[in-house]
């Protein structure tokens, strides 16, 4: 038998024990799944024989109250509907497909954005000390040196767009310093010579605790990496945007309201009523 008729069978009969009154309606629909009374009754047999069920013994949980047969939170025209949002939901699905998972680029996109996260807190971290070690080669060069760095990362600055994420040449960032209220920002800079820091680069000055002018090779390295992934992660994003396969990832709006649904589905233990002829 295989898992599509397992899965009818399993449901048919849990509606025959959860509600007695329905297991006739319940036999009915054998035949619609391709399913037959001996393959009833010998389900019957075996979760009889393992203890899961007790024959007799179960009833609805609400025999008294019109319109809630299943639970005390949902109606059952409610239930209904929680189903055929679900149906809807899975439809929308089936339609959009599933990515291939075992592509190459797909393996990459998933492997890149994970890397990333770890990488790169630990990059910018690095990033951040080394510049507060970084001094303009010559005592007060650096108002000098301001208004090149502003030319050219005016006129230079623009191939950095050829990149997913390294730079050619590496500006502060425009950032107020720590001490300035509410908008100031560990690392910012201080000099409006420099756009504080807009047009600060790293290339124009030097580490005089290791003798190196612009950031240590470690770090770039560690850009070389990141370069790596982010072009990774946008080949990956280019390709699911190609197959329209957005809405079947984990974290869309159509996989967060599949998940809701059979939460309630769950935590309920609903049924879905069409099952037993309950719903037209």
């Amino acid at each position: 038998m295989n898992k599509e008729k397992q899965r009818h069978l399993t449901n048919l009969y849990t509606i025959s024990q959860k509600y007695p009154g329905k297991k006739t309606a319940a036999l009915l629909k054998l035949e619609d799944y391709g399913l037959t009374i001996d393959d009833f009754n010998q389900y019957d047999s075996l979760m009889v024989s393992q203890y899961i069920v007790e024959p007799d013994t179960v009833v609805d949980e609400y025999p008294t109250i019109p319109g809630f047969t299943q639970s005390d939170k949902y109606s059952d025209s409610e239930v209904l509907k929680i189903f055929e949002a679900r149906d809807s939901v899975n439809s929308v699905l089936d339609n959009i497909g599933s990515p291939p998972t075992d592509a190459e680029w797909f393996q990459a996109g998933v492997t890149a954005e994970q890397r990333i996260a770890e990488l790169r807190p630990f990059y910018e971290t690095r990033k951040a000390e080394e510049w507060e070690e970084l001094e303009s080669p010559l005592p007060g060069l650096g108002a000098l040196t301001a208004p090149l760095g502003f030319l050219t990362e005016l006129f230079a600055g623009g191939a950095d767009l050829r990149y997913d994420f390294k730079e050619d040449l590496h500006e502060r960032g425009f950032g107020l310093p720590e001490w300035v209220p509410f908008i100031g920002t560990k690392g910012g800079s201080g000099n409006p010579f420099t756009g504080f820091g807009a047009w600060d680069i790293a290339e124009f000055k030097k580490n005089p605790r290791t003798g190196q002018t612009g950031l240590s090779p470690e770090l770039l390295a560690i850009e070389d990496e990141l370069e790596k992934l982010y072009g990774d992660k946008r080949g990956f994003t280019e390709k699911i945007e190609e197959g329209g396969y957005r809405e079947s990832l984990p974290g869309s709006k159509t996989m967060i309201e599949l998940d809701r649904l059979n939460t309630m589905i769950t935590e309920e233990q609903l049924l879905d009523p069409r099952m037993f002829g309950e719903a037209q």
